[in-house]
């Protein structure tokens, strides 16, 4: 029996050992450089929260609010309204609609009839509005409103004209309830005012909201 015979090994080359040495040594080198980088590289920033994103964004400060003023002596006054159990005496001036709602910043101790509601003389929803408190501290031309009850009496003046209307209910609604001023087909009129003030919420919680039915 006869034992294999093992293939005999070419003698190396000492030229291509050295080339492949050298080569080896580069790409050892090239990794541990690349190892030490990784290790000693700063830690990356952790992604900015929405606290540190409000607290870094530049504001703007405040526009200075201008003074109210308790009277509009540029106004010109449309009518004048009487309601004697709520102790108002006023003329009523135009109140515009704004981009939010009606500017009443200088309505002072006027009444304001509220730019597209109905008007002296026609059918629908005439909409007005007073402060209940006046800038000063001093009670607003609504400050009583919230005492009226069914019956009571509203008169609305116009040059020798007059238009009459009894209360129908009081109602206090949300401050973004507007549905009291919507349009009617019958002849009405609204008062409406600001109500429960919040000085933690530095607003008003609520509105006064007086209906009142025409009946002359």
């Amino acid at each position: 029996m006869y034992r294999r015979r093992l293939p005999a090994y070419r003698r190396a080359n000492p030229a291509a050992t050295l080339i492949r040495m050298v080569i080896l040594g580069a790409l050892l080198g090239a990794a541990f450089i690349a190892a030490d980088r990784i290790q000693n590289r700063p830690a990356a920033a952790p992604p900015p929260t929405l606290r540190s994103i409000l607290t870094l964004a530049p504001t703007l400060p405040p526009p200075t609010a201008a003074p109210a003023t308790e009277a509009a002596p540029t106004a010109v006054p449309l009518a004048s309204l009487l309601i004697p159990t709520a102790g108002v005496n006023a003329n009523v001036v135009a109140v515009y609609l704004g981009s939010v709602s009606w500017d009443v910043s200088a309505l002072g101790s006027n009444v304001g009839h509220l730019e597209g509601t109905a008007w002296f003389g026609s059918p629908g929803n005439i909409g007005l509005a007073g402060h209940a408190e006046l800038s000063d501290g001093r009670p607003g031309i609504f400050a009583g409103i919230d005492q009226l009850t069914p019956g009571d009496p509203i008169i609305l003046m116009q040059g020798g004209r007059e238009q009459r209307y009894r209360v129908r209910e009081v109602r206090w609604v949300e401050p973004q309830d507007l549905t009291v001023l919507y349009p009617t087909t019958t002849e009405q009129m609204t008062l409406i005012t600001c109500d429960d003030y919040s000085f933690m919420q530095n607003a008003y919680l609520e509105r006064i909201a007086v209906i009142a039915d025409r009946v002359a």
